[in-house]
């Protein structure tokens, strides 16, 4: 009922019409998929696994930008938006792209969202800059940019299916944005089980079951959610061996995690019986937990 009254309320409708617009697909792309340029990288994972983190621990101008879920990221294929984001930059001087406060990342160390086009700071920056787009869902492009640089997030199934829970919106029915980029995904979740707590698991599963079989080529970086609570400095020194770039220390402030695991007893039960991936993943599903 929540979500009918939703839909009658003119911002819902709005926000659905806005949906609407998000009309990629990459599935009706032609083949080959044109790759962005050799300066630009994709940050990707499921959902929650620490992909902001990432986009703001490597957001250092002048040496690399990132942006963080630009909206025409659901509209233009990689190559356009790739270009279009720096024809922007350099032409206003400015970053309008992405949902990162910007300024309060660079001023007090905080990770903390926008809406888009409310940060915008002036970059000055090196000609050869590297340019990252941070859209967990570009996973989706592992298997049709293979000459493209990846970092793919990873993080404990405990931890990421807790933060389904806690997020709300669509991930917390197990689903994400109801757009074209997702649909075949969100329909067959819908398909398998009626129950959230299940779906929530089948999605951490969807999406770690597709990401596995890239791990291990020579274009995709692993970045663990919890090294950057135990070795950051090395991680930071991995990615840019990794991106060819001598990163700094990054301007978010890491603060120690706390109990991020607010599961019950028969949600961590679903995991257990459910979750085919964690193993593969490097996670054990006999510790954590409530």
């Amino acid at each position: 009922m929540r979500g009918r009254l939703t839909h009658l309320h003119p911002r819902g409708r709005r926000w659905l019409k806005f949906l609407r617009s998000l009309t990629l697909d990459p599935d009706a792309l032609p083949r080959p998929v044109a790759p962005p340029g050799p300066a630009d990288f994709i940050i990707c994972g499921a959902p929650r696994t620490g992909t902001t983190l990432v986009s703001a621990m490597l957001f250092q101008p002048p040496r690399v930008v990132t942006v963080m879920e630009p909206w025409d990221g659901m509209r233009l294929p990689p190559a356009q938006l790739f270009a279009t984001i720096r024809e922007s930059v350099a032409r206003t001087g400015t970053l309008r792209y992405g949902k990162l406060d910007v300024e309060g990342l660079l001023e007090k160390g905080r990770v903390r969202w926008v809406k888009e086009g409310e940060s915008t700071p002036a970059l000055a920056l090196e000609p050869e800059y590297l340019l990252g787009v941070k859209w967990p869902a570009f996973w989706r492009y592992l298997e049709l940019l293979p000459r493209t640089k990846f970092l793919v997030c990873l993080r404990h199934p405990y931890e990421v299916i807790s933060s389904f829970k806690k997020q709300g919106g669509r991930l917390v029915q197990g689903l994400n944005y109801d757009i074209a980029f997702n649909r075949r995904m969100n329909d067959e979740l819908k398909a398998a089980t009626r129950s959230a707590a299940l779906r929530r698991v089948l999605l951490y599963d969807y999406v770690n079951e597709r990401i596995l079989p890239h791990l291990g080529r020579e274009n995709v970086f692993t970045v663990r959610y919890e090294r950057w609570f135990q070795e950051p400095e090395t991680l930071l020194g991995e990615i840019g061996d990794f991106l060819g770039v001598e990163l700094g220390s990054g301007p978010a402030a890491i603060r120690p995690p706390q109990n991020e695991v607010e599961l019950t007893a028969e949600e961590i039960a679903l995991v257990r019986e459910h979750c085919r991936t964690a193993a593969a993943l490097g996670y054990s599903l006999d510790d954590g937990g409530a």
